[in-house]
């Protein structure tokens, strides 16, 4: 596969630069403002503000306006040192203010009569400085204190977004496990230096590589969980922003190596024979500092990791010995199967099934590098260009029956960015950017379909696939400050690429042993080889937005975002849409995908008040706005498919009446390998681009010690949210579907979803101080939806006639979730208040610092499905099925252990439509079960990860640094969620509710892809560091 990058590329950007636009959101910017007044609290005009970064010497003039105000936008981030100037005053000097991402920090100033050439030095605002007085945006940064020294299990920067308030992590704390505020997981935007850092297919990139942007190249980070401001955008979630490190005037770098060996590791709490063994390398180096000293900065890093893991257990579900000798004595066109499974290791309470816990080993190597360059051209004229590339190749399970998977993957990342000062009260930023991604995975199994049999563990086929995703973006981004205003203009053009490829992929489903023995497929679904598919698409994204400070204590910010969506383009017009009540079915080659959205406007307003009775310590805020985003673009690649031939057979009623019972091999002829798909994917053309309503309500309060504690209020309404349902049903009296001419139900999805959240957030931040740093976040919430999670996520509903009967708990509602990280260096040694004698007791006492990172959550909303025939439903439909619920069982066991979580006393088996005819049921009874969605919650999570580390000074510049980690110190067992699907036996009238062996059991741990992020067992890891 290969797509052409540079002359498109060079193209668009010829046409771009034709157009004046305004644009996008630098959240790697700062904002510094403020009052100057007098003695006597007058305000004072014409002060000379001059704002000066340490390390680079990178000055800043303004000028306070008639009112002693002055603002100083589109600052980056670092530590800052400013003086104010005015005749007949002294000079005025503050040093050490830190400006963390996306700050907005007020200075307030009072100068005092005297001689010019007298400086009165202070030290910054600690306290307020602190509190967000200009928005009600929900977030937090990720400061550089915490990504240096918390301990990282795999060291994935994407761990520390947990450290946000709102987010919950599903399990092994990767992108792809982590929500927000009750969104999906492809609602969230990823960028770093204010480029585009998605997986372009999905939001979160691909989760075989580990590094994606190593932590060694990140200053810090920041997450906008929610009620952002117009100038933040591109998806309905939380908006995680990356900031690279820069070079400064001082040659600054570091050599490290992490090593970790299983010999020091806890055993899984899934036994396996044989301790698994797993042994990484991970080493890498960086260095920093001037070309031309206060005017040209590089920084360069590389990491690279190699790992041997003999796998992690898990336990699966195999055929036993007297199973395997009946298949080949009843079906033995069938013994292929049953014999692709390993062999059982012990045995269950059912005589069919036995278990097998079994491992795959898992090699992985990944290398990545950051390379930065910044240059000031001139007094008004500054920018940088950065590079980053990870490339990785990693074994994993495919599934509890040792087989793995391979994945080959790689991404790139360019920024090139220019700042102009047009004048003191008017900035200009300008971007271009770069995005690039490719996914190669393959699989061989021995197998040409999977296999999936109720009560047994799926068997997965031979099976390729191909995904290469890219995103060219120009931004730019236009600040002025009027007065009491601070308005800021932005946009940002943006061509979203795609292309996929893949192997033949089909499935074979049996709905029990039974219905295996009988070799009665309840479905069969085959589908061809996909061609290597382009698809194109433009993101187009606009804000005007006004920060007013109507007084020193009030604030407002209000502003309008508008969106653009177009639909994708397959380049080859090689696209059929499929849509029933748009064109009664397929739409012709070349049909768009879907009609055009213009309308997407995002109004969002906040307002901040600091009563003078509190002394600016205390922050009242609130906010409301709308938040357009796309579902995930992969789930928009339905008319590509569709001209390749597919097929979806089920047993029972046929589209024209007839009942028909397939088994397996099914005849060639019933699965045609040209033409159409006979089972497309459908994609209603109506098709309104999702968004989210939120507002907030919270109370900011100083805390002695430069600590802040906020509580906040968030609640969210979901709308025109992805939904996965089915069309071309069964009709309960005839028994036939409305398009014979296609065999079965058809896949078909809308965006007329809704969701509900609710939050109380608690958040507690010290800024590092007496060398103690501490950050904790709880939450209190309830997520809630009709199958509709958001972007990425979705469910189709158990009686596809009534999506409200599915309203309930979100497949991730975790209602109590909190963290806890610190960093405490003890005041021993060298340059601290105690046992500061020398460099015989520092190289004893000095240089201790221990830190921590706590992480916990209830437990997650468990399904209990049922595995029907689509003979026994109304509308043919068997899936997401669900049982009834008997009145006055508890749902759990006592005790909730490992083998014994879920009751299967608790449920029972709906009515069943007759074999024949309509389907008339008895008077007051229903098909489908009344079992709720979600209705229990699998084990809850937590663990503690902390390290100790001991700082030994070789010179005044070079340290040598050894740290010991610890991940999930306390060895708590974090298991999965328990198998929660049930089956019938029997068919006719005498059908049965069937407990699979695996039903209610403990079978895997909620991290089964490693021993990295969360989740795991105990590891211990080991480190050195020299730092020059």
């Amino acid at each position: 596969m290969k797509i052409p990058i540079f002359p498109r590329f060079v193209q668009a950007l010829l046409v771009l630069a034709g157009l004046t636009i305004p644009a996008a959101a630098q959240i790697d910017r700062t904002e510094l403002n403020g009052v100057v007044s007098d003695s006597s609290g007058a305000t004072i005009s014409a002060v000379t503000v001059t704002i000066k970064q340490e390390g680079t010497n990178q000055l800043r003039v303004v000028n306070s306006d008639k009112n002693g105000q002055f603002v100083a936008s589109s600052m980056p981030i670092g530590r800052f040192s400013v003086v104010f100037s005015h005749d007949g005053f002294s000079d005025l000097r503050v040093a050490d203010i830190d400006l963390h991402s996306g700050d907005v920090q007020t200075l307030n100033a009072r100068l005092e009569v005297g001689s010019v050439n007298q400086v009165v030095q202070v030290e910054g605002d600690r306290g307020g400085a602190l509190l967000n007085k200009s928005d009600a945006t929900l977030g937090g940064t990720i400061q550089s204190i915490q990504v240096a020294e918390l301990p990282l299990n795999g060291r994935n920067l994407t761990t520390l977004e947990l450290l946000a308030p709102g987010a919950i992590d599903a399990g092994s704390g990767q992108q792809s496990s982590i929500r927000f505020a009750g969104n999906g997981t492809d609602d969230n935007n990823f960028r770093l230096d204010g480029v585009d850092a998605s997986g372009v297919f999905h939001a979160s990139l691909k989760s075989a590589l580990r590094l994606q942007f190593s932590t060694e190249a990140i200053a810090e980070f920041k997450v906008d969980t929610a009620g952002y401001t117009a100038d933040t955008g591109g998806s309905a979630g939380a908006q995680v922003s990356l900031i690279s490190k820069t070079g400064t005037n001082a040659f600054h770098g570091s050599v490290f190596d992490y090593l970790r060996n299983s010999a020091f590791d806890a055993l899984s709490p899934i036994k396996a024979k044989v301790h698994q063994t797993f042994h990484l390398n991970q080493f890498g180096g960086n260095i920093g500092g001037p070309i031309i000293k206060d005017r040209t900065f590089f920084f360069v890093n590389y990491e690279g990791f190699r790992q041997q893991l003999s796998g992690v257990p898990q336990t699966g579900f195999v055929p036993s010995a007297a199973f395997r000798a009946q298949v080949a004595a009843t079906q033995p066109s069938l013994a292929f199967i049953v014999n692709a499974y390993p062999t059982g290791q012990a045995s269950t309470s059912d005589p069919t099934v036995d278990t097998f816990t079994g491992v795959v080993p898992s090699p992985n190597s990944e290398n990545a590098g950051t390379v930065r360059v910044d240059h000031r051209i001139s007094g008004k004229d500054s920018g940088y260009a950065r590079y980053n590339i990870d490339d990785g190749i990693s074994t994993n399970a495919l599934n509890a029956l040792a087989q793995g998977i391979t994945v080959n993957a790689r991404t790139q990342n360019f920024a090139l960015e220019e700042t102009h000062i047009i004048n003191e009260r008017a900035v200009n930023e300008f971007q271009i950017g770069f995005n690039r991604n490719v996914y190669i995975q393959f699989q061989e199994t021995g197998l040409p379909f999977n296999f999936s049999i109720t009560g047994f563990t799926s068997l997965n086929e031979n099976y390729s696939k191909e995904q290469v995703g890219q995103s060219f973006s120009v931004n730019d981004t236009v600040t002025w400050t009027r007065g009491k205003h601070t308005l800021k203009l932005g946009a940002e053009y943006k061509l979203p690429w795609f292309n996929e490829q893949n192997s033949v992929d089909g499935t074979a489903t049996f709905i029990n042993q039974q219905a295996f023995l009988q070799n009665q497929l309840s479905t069969f679904l085959t589908t061809a080889a996909l061609p290597d598919k382009g698809m194109r698409k433009t993101h187009v994204g606009a804000y005007v937005q006004d920060q007013w400070k109507v007084s020193p204590n009030l604030t407002l910010n209000y502003g309008l975002r508008y969106n653009f969506f177009s639909p994708f383009k397959e380049q080859h017009g090689s696209e059929d849409p499929f849509d029933i009540a748009d064109c009664g079915g397929y739409c012709g080659i070349g049909t768009s995908f879907y009609h055009t959205n213009y309308l997407s406007f995002d109004p969002r307003m906040s307002a901040t008040y600091a009563p003078d009775i509190f002394h600016g310590n205390t922050v009242l805020r609130a906010g409301y706005g709308v938040y357009h985003g796309e579902v995930q673009l992969g789930d928009e690649d339905s008319p590509v498919v569709n001209v390749e031939p597919s097929t979806l057979l089920t047993s029972g009623p046929q589209s024209d009446g007839t009942v028909v019972q397939f088994s397996y091999p099914v005849p060639a002829a019933l699965t045609p390998s040209t033409g159409l798909a006979l089972t497309p994917r459908s994609m209603a053309r109506n098709h309104p681009d999702s968004y989210v309503e939120q507002w907030t309500a919270s109370i900011q309060q100083a805390l002695p010690g430069q600590t802040a504690l906020t509580v906040t209020y968030l609640g969210s309404h979901g709308v025109h949210l992805f939904r996965r349902s089915y069309t071309n049903l069964l009709d309960p009296n005839t028994r036939t579907r409305p398009l014979p001419q296609y065999p079965s139900q058809i896949d078909t999805k809308y965006n007329s979803g809704a969701s509900n959240f609710s939050a109380l957030q608690i958040s507690v931040n010290r800024r590092f101080h007496n060398n103690l740093f501490l950050s904790g976040n709880y939450m209190y919430s309830h997520a809630l939806d009709d199958g509709s999670v958001g972007g990425g996520d979705g469910d189709s509903p158990e009686n596809i006639s009534c999506y409200t009967c599915d309203y309930g708990s979100s497949d991730f509602d975790s209602r109590h979730s909190g963290t806890m990280s610190a960093v405490y260096n003890l005041p021993f040694g060298r340059g601290q208040r105690l046992l500061n004698r020398g460099k015989a007791f520092d190289l004893l006492v000095g240089g201790w610092s221990v830190n921590t990172l706590l992480l916990a959550r209830a437990g997650l909303p468990i399904n209990i499905a049922l595995s029907r025939s689509s003979f026994e439903l109304p509308d043919g439909n068997n899936t997401s099925q669900r049982p009834n619920r008997v009145p006055g069982v508890p749902i759990y066991l006592p005790g909730r252990g490992i083998s014994s979580w879920l009751n299967p006393a608790a449920f029972s088996l709906p009515v069943a439509c007759p074999q024949t005819g309509a389907c008339v049921l008895p008077a007051g009874t229903s098909a489908w079960g009344n079992l709720a969605k979600n209705a229990v919650t699998g084990p809850p999570l937590w663990q503690d990860d902390a390290s100790v580390e001991k700082t030994f000074h070789v010179t005044e510049r070079n340290k040598v640094i050894f740290k010991t980690e610890a991940f999930n110190l306390f060895n708590r067992a974090q298991y999965g969620s328990p198998a929660s699907s049930l089956s019938v036996s029997g068919t006719g009238a005498t059908p049965a509710l069937t407990t699979p062996a695996s039903f209610g059991k403990l079978t895997s741990v909620v991290n089964s892809a490693g021993l990295v992020g969360t989740g795991t067992p105990r590891v211990l890891e080991f480190s050195l560091r020299l730092t020059y």
